[in-house]
């Protein structure tokens, strides 16, 4: 019972990292901040999301470091393909 009480208290953790960092996107984007540095923060913002997602609500963080890779890989790659598409507009 005392693990999972520890389970239960990492797990309203991350949820609340997630929420405050979604938060910070919103106020940005409502506040209308724009520019290479923002889009670089909120890029950063969004690979941290992912990162705890993969690791405690898909329960990456505890298998073989190859699959843990495959998908932490999958999403650096569409972060990156993201700010290159921004980069290459501006």
């Amino acid at each position: 019972a005392l693990g999972m009480l520890s389970a239960n208290r990492k797990a309203l953790y991350v949820w609340l990292a997630l929420a405050l960092l979604t938060l910070v996107t919103y106020a940005v984007g409502k506040l209308g901040y724009a520019g290479m540095s923002v889009v670089a923060m909120l890029l950063l913002s969004v690979s941290i999301k992912g990162q705890l997602v993969i690791d405690y609500f898909m329960g990456l963080a505890q298998v073989r470091s190859r699959w843990k890779w495959v998908v932490t890989v999958w999403l650096l790659s569409v972060v990156l393909l993201i700010g290159l598409a921004y980069w290459t507009s501006v």
